[in-house]
């Protein structure tokens, strides 16, 4: 297909992966090292390039903030005004608009749900809440199933290999969610919303901004219902959920300032299982419940007369799971300190950033008095990383590196290396770049003990993922549009070997590769009316196979109109996800799942200064489709909500 042929001229050289990376990183650095040598490069006027992104500013970037335009990378931002028009109740709603993301739930709302990135699996994916890192340090992935969209006011999405500068789990890329408000002054909004499967939910968000002294608070619930996971006219499989988080920026003189985050918290889901062991789900009375605390405390100042930047940070996550009489409790420490200095040589501007961070891990398994599960585990890594950019006019370079101390498996290393060039002549850019992701194994495949099951493995290869990514962006008077192809090959795969008995994790011989184009467009084609939407094509196999649950094709298209006067606005929102492969657990054979089309849509209405009402919907048109083989998937649903600003 078309799409691939940038890809397949590489390998109809027949070079090897490392040759082939090492001539395209040596095109991205020779590149860079050029446009900031000779001026030539760099005679265009010194104006911000795409006019749709040119004020957005990449928290996450690259450990400091970054304008967009500046970016070596693909990235993508979502604000709560774009989450809130489409009526994204979960995060993971919202994610389903980003090109290369992909989004699987098994079942209602509150089970189990997983994101992928480029092909990547779900543990492979750095999820950020506020800076800090959020999976479950058992299964090594974020359970999105609880993180709905209330109070988050900005998500951001780095797609490909981000280890250089975040480390491990970064082999997709990273997703950062982030609640500090941006506004200036007081604030304080409440929400209340019900609908269908018996469904309420409500929030309140307060927030005090005076300067750079922020203080903000957001609580949120949620209980519905639920419906028969397995089909089976049984009972209802609902779920709950509280949930609490906050922050203060607070300045303590001498240009040194403390920033607190934290959230917490605590849902119970109910779900089906296969008590039987036939590979189908048996309509039971199982929940699970789930405690969620993290919590970041920085310093943040300047030092050497304003030279140097320092942040000195600690954070602390720790996960319970309880589930039919079995507890898990994993714990994170995470202390690091960060340091930048920026400085001038002629035309050139330097940013030099390094990094110090210790990562600490326990886990614990408790299944009664005497189980054979019972157990506690370590895992203790200690990192040093260093990322350097340059600018000359319009053409910035940069290059990071990394390496991690492991005591559990062997030490790893990664790089990364990227050049953006912004070309005012055309309103365009240009971005390559290349680079390492690792994903370390985690606790229940390292040291799971079912004995009827399953059983770990202490000897498992961290993955190792190299990749890189060619891109260009294109700005117009009323928006913008972009492009991008990567490639990526994936070393020590980690997968279960149902062939031994009990069942065990491996790293797999083989390598897997991952491949595709990404468009993504933004349009305002009148007052009042904008359009976004982006399309996504995957190859993502192993041996030749494609892997599970990575769609082929996906795409989404939004719509957005509101009257002159902003009392009314409508939105529509299309998410089509293509056919994947699945396991199907009864004959464990290989089946293919058809493709599927979600329709969501919002109407709101400002009756007020200070109260909107609206009404949204869930599948509009009824789509019957499977995400997951033997899980019921969600019918249409409909919610009436109000909000109320003080």
């Amino acid at each position: 297909m078309f799409w691939f042929s940038a890809i397949d001229l590489f390998k109809s050289r027949n070079l090897s992966w490392r040759t082939t990376l090492r001539v395209k990183l040596s095109l991205i650095i020779s590149t860079g090292l050029l446009g900031l040598a000779f001026p030539a490069l760099a005679q265009e006027p010194e104006e911000k390039s795409i006019k749709e992104p040119d004020e957005i500013i990449l928290v996450t970037g690259a450990r400091v903030p970054v304008p967009v335009t500046k970016y070596t990378g693909s990235a993508s931002v979502l604000d709560e005004k774009q989450i809130l028009a489409r009526g994204d109740e979960f995060v993971t709603d919202a994610l389903r608009r980003i090109p290369g993301v992909a989004v699987n739930r098994s079942g209602p709302v509150g089970a189990l749900t997983q994101v992928r990135l480029r092909g990547s699996e779900a543990n492979q994916v750095l999820v950020l809440i506020d800076g800090i890192e959020a999976s479950d340090p058992f299964s090594g992935s974020f359970g999105f199933s609880s993180l709905t969209s209330a109070g988050v006011q900005r998500i951001e999405i780095l797609r490909g290999e981000q280890s250089a500068l975040w480390g491990t789990d970064a082999i997709g890329g990273v997703i950062q969610i982030l609640t500090e408000p941006d506004k200036q002054g007081e604030s304080l909004e409440t929400r209340f919303e019900a609908g269908s499967l018996q469904t309420r939910s409500g929030s309140l968000d307060a927030a005090k901004v005076r300067g750079q002294t922020k203080l903000w608070l957001n609580l949120s619930g949620m209980q519905t219902a639920g419906y028969d996971v397995s089909g089976q006219n049984g009972e209802q499989d609902g779920f709950s959920q509280l949930s609490a988080s906050g922050g203060i920026n607070y300045d303590i003189g001498a240009n040194w300032a403390v920033k607190l985050r934290g959230r917490s918290t605590k849902a119970n889901a109910q779900f089906d299982s296969d008590t039987d062991f036939d590979g189908r789900l048996n309509d039971t009375l199982s929940e699970l419940d789930s405690d969620l605390s993290l919590g970041r405390i920085a310093l943040v100042g300047n030092s050497l007369n304003d030279r140097l930047t320092n942040e000195i940070s600690a954070s602390y996550l720790r996960s319970t799971t309880r589930s039919g009489g079995n507890t898990s409790i994993g714990q994170r420490t995470r202390l690091g300190w960060q340091i930048s200095t920026d400085w001038e040589t002629g035309s050139i501007q330097h940013r030099l950033t390094g990094i110090i961070e210790g990562r600490f891990e326990t886990y614990q398994n408790d299944g009664g008095a005497g189980s054979g599960i019972n157990q506690r585990q370590e895992s203790n890594q200690v990192s040093g990383a260093f990322d350097y950019q340059a600018d000359r006019g319009p053409v910035t370079f940069s290059v990071s590196a990394r390496h991690d101390q492991n005591d559990l498996f062997e030490n790893a290393n990664a790089f990364r290396a990227g050049l953006a060039w912004n070309i005012a002549a055309t309103n365009s850019k240009i971005h390559a770049s290349a680079g390492q992701g690792v994903k370390n194994p985690g606790f229940f495949e390292l040291f799971g003990y079912f004995p009827a099951f399953f059983v770990g493995n202490p000897n498992l290869k961290p993955e190792k993922s190299t990749g890189f990514e060619l891109g260009w962006v294109q700005g117009f008077s009323n928006g913008s549009a972009s492009v991008t192809v990567f490639s990526s090959e994936l070393q020590n795969e980690i997968y279960t070997d149902f062939g031994a008995f009990p069942a065990t994790a491996r790293n797999r011989a083989n390598n897997s590769t991952r491949e595709g184009v990404e468009l993504a467009a933004d349009i305002n084609l009148s007052r009042g009316l904008g359009a976004s939407g982006s399309m996504s094509f995957l190859r993502s196999q192993e041996a030749g196979v494609q892997e599970i649950r990575r769609p082929n094709f996906m795409a989404s298209f939004s719509v957005f109109w509101s009257d002159p006067a902003e009392n009314w606005q409508i939105a529509l929102g299309l998410d089509q996800n293509g056919k994947m492969t699945d396991i199907d657990f009864s004959t464990f054979q290989t089946v293919t799942l058809p493709a599927y089309t979600l329709l969501r849509g919002k109407i709101s209405r400002r009756v007020s200064d200070k109260l909107n009402i609206y009404v949204r919907g869930e599948n509009l048109s009824n789509s019957r489709y499977t995400e997951v083989v033997g899980y019921r998937a969600q019918e249409r649903t409909l919610y009436g909500g109000i909000s109320a600003q003080f």
